[in-house]
């Protein structure tokens, strides 16, 4: 019996989980087209039947990446919940993503030193951040955070997620980063009240050094 060739869907996933492999065990730069062929077990021209080039592979990756990650974090947010909580569930939710991505390092570092992905990165980071921004703005609308502003507070959580998330895959400890993140999101709680012993303190006469108002 004639051996079948592979569907063209999964030539296509055969490269990308190639290329995923070989991007961790060497890294991005020491890696070739003709490694990822060979090690997918196809031809070149089968290949870039499918990419432009290398570059277009880690963009195809990095887009399945963020794609599923996000998809994570938003299931875990309830709608019209407490704020904080719904931060915290969502970093839960993408450290536990990140954690079951194989090599997830390289789309947390290596791809950040490559300046043409660079650029595609932003941008998916970007998307990330809308969507952190929108809870995050929605939060201090409601009075459950500090009125800080969302954009800026989007950008260091999402960093502090990161990051966080790259501690956890280094060392193989959540217990530490979990407990940090959870503190920095228990931190952004609005005062109660503090408006109001602010308007009280304003209202009140002053007193001399001597007792007098």
């Amino acid at each position: 019996m004639a051996r079948r060739d592979p569907k063209p869907r999964d030539s296509k996933e055969r490269i990308l989980a190639a290329a995923l492999a070989l991007f961790g065990e060497r890294g991005y730069m020491a890696t070739s087209v003709d490694d990822i062929a060979a090690r997918a077990g196809l031809t070149k021209g089968a290949l870039y039947y499918y990419f432009r080039d290398k570059e277009d592979i880690a963009r195809d990756l990095h887009h399945a990446f963020w794609t599923r990650v996000k998809a994570e974090a938003a299931r875990a947010v309830e709608p019209g919940g407490d704020t904080l909580a719904n931060l915290r569930r969502a970093f839960d939710a993408f450290l536990g993503a990140l954690q079951h991505v194989s090599d997830a390092h390289f789309f947390l570092r290596q791809f950040w030193a490559v300046p043409p992905l660079e650029a595609v990165g932003r941008l998916e980071r970007e998307a990330s951040l809308g969507m952190v921004e929108d809870l995050l703005r929605a939060g201090v609308a409601r009075g459950d955070l500090a009125p800080l502003d969302p954009k800026a507070l989007a950008r260091v959580l999402v960093g502090a997620f990161s990051e966080a998330t790259l501690h956890v895959l280094m060392t193989g400890r959540s217990a530490e980063a979990v407990a940090v993140v959870h503190r920095l999101i228990d931190a952004l709680a609005a005062r109660r009240g503090a408006g109001r012993v602010g308007q009280r303190a304003a209202r009140m006469p002053r007193r001399s050094r001597g007792g007098r108002p």
